[in-house]
This record gives structure tokens, C-alpha cells and sequence, in this order.
């Protein structure tokens, strides 16, 4: 079982002053830079490599002439971010983003001009009880 942290003890012990100096000094620093991602290695290739594959290169064949280069990135991530781009585009096409609706391309049929009725009365319905000669 953990043991309860006493926050009244902390208190009492912490230097206010002196920490709000030090969070004073890190606002006016640049954070630190965050850890690159595979995303962030193949960003500067992107349109290359998605023109590339609009002319047929597979994922599989693009990752492996990018790890020949130098490059170690493996096939699922090559995938995943090709994917990830192309849908961005694909949003950017149709409007998605920011909020903006997409552009509605459904088309509707038209209603059929020979419906046929289920009986002799003008608006379609049979009529139970009358007979008609």
C-alpha cells in the first residue's frame, strides 16, 4: 500500500518565492524541443512521396528505398502516414476542415413517374367496402 503525501508538510517546506522566479525564468526560455516522430522525418519528402504513390510505388517499395537512403522506417509507418496525408487533402477538398461542412454529393432519385395505383380510387388506395360495376 502507498503512503499518503502529507501536502501541509510541502507546503510549509516550499520556497514560493524562489519557485515563482524559476517558472518566471523557464516563460521567458523556449520549451524543449519534442521528440521526432516518423511523421516529422518523412515531412519534408511528403509531396514527393505522395506523387509517388499516386503513380503506383507500394508503401512497401517506398520504405524500403527510404531505409537504402538511410532512412529506417517501416513499411506500416510509411503507410500510416500516407495515409494520414492523403485523407488531409482529401478534408482540405471537400471542406472538413476548420469546421467548414463538406460539400454534399449524394444524388437523389427521382420520384417514379408510373406508380401504380391498388385500386380504382383516384389517390391510390383500395376502397374495402364499395364495388364497384
Amino acid at each position: 500500500m502507498s503512503k499518503r503525501i502529507d501536502y501541509e508538510q510541502i507546503a510549509a517546506k516550499t520556497d514560493y518565492a524562489e519557485l515563482n522566479q524559476k517558472l518566471a525564468q523557464l516563460a521567458q526560455q523556449e520549451p524543449p524541443k519534442s521528440r521526432k516522430t516518423v511523421a516529422n522525418l518523412l515531412e519534408p519528402l511528403r509531396e514527393r512521396l505522395l506523387a509517388l504513390q499516386r503513380k503506383g510505388w507500394s508503401s512497401q517499395q517506398l520504405a524500403e528505398e527510404l531505409k537504402a537512403a538511410g532512412m529506417p522506417v517501416g513499411v506500416a509507418r510509411v503507410r500510416e502516414c500516407m495515409n494520414r496525408w492523403s485523407n488531409k487533402a482529401a478534408a482540405k477538398r471537400r471542406g472538413n476542415e476548420r469546421g467548414k461542412p463538406a460539400i454534399n454529393h449524394a444524388v437523389t432519385a427521382p420520384p417514379a413517374a408510373n406508380v401504380r395505383s391498388k385500386g380504382p380510387g383516384n389517390d391510390g388506395q383500395s376502397k374495402l367496402g364499395s364495388r364497384e360495376p
